[in-house]
């Protein structure tokens, strides 16, 4: 159970519970939240308490951010695939694991740089979608370690590069 002024994420934003109420559809107790970034009241979520949807949860530990950094060196990028990217990334946004945010940016990093390397534009689909991932990920790291987001990603990427430094692996699209 949650409770007013707590931070936690809603489909992968970092919110603040501002309050409860009753829905005016549902009659359900909802909490309502508002995006932290964003507190200006203009975006407003209702989510039910029971969070039967499993959408609502709390941010990572700082523990859990030093295991998702030392696991990234090994987690794997998509298959390439060109056809089916777009429904491949939609399905990974709409997971809880921040790991397959790691998988997005990594997948449309090493794309991106293929695209580029051989003089063609990037690809909107993977830029959108890094760019989304990234939001996600380095918003919610910037909160839970007390940064803002810009120091948040180069504290990401530089203990990731450290990792790979250490146990002779390639930089990874996500340490670059």
């Amino acid at each position: 159970m949650f409770k007013k002024n707590d931070i936690v994420v809603y489909r992968g934003e970092v919110c603040k519970i501002v309050g409860k109420q009753r829905s005016d559809f549902t009659g359900e107790q909802c909490y309502i939240l508002v995006p932290f970034f964003q507190q200006d009241g203009s975006v407003r979520h209702q989510v039910p308490v029971a969070n039967k949807g499993g959408h609502l949860r709390n941010l990572v530990t700082k523990e859990e951010i030093r295991e998702l950094i030392e696991s990234t060196p090994d987690i794997e990028m998509l298959e390439n695939k060109p056809a089916n990217m777009k429904s491949q990334y939609a399905a990974l946004m709409k997971s809880e694991d921040l790991k397959d945010l790691i998988c997005i940016i990594k997948t449309s990093f090493a794309r991106n740089k293929a695209r580029l390397d051989s003089n063609k534009r990037i690809a909107s689909i993977d830029d959108e979608y890094m760019h989304r991932a990234e939001k996600f990920l380095f918003n919610e790291i910037s909160i839970v370690m007390g940064m803002d987001y810009d120091q948040a990603k180069q504290y990401f990427e530089t203990e990731v590069a450290k990792i790979q430094n250490r146990t002779g692996q390639r930089p990874s699209a996500s340490a670059d």
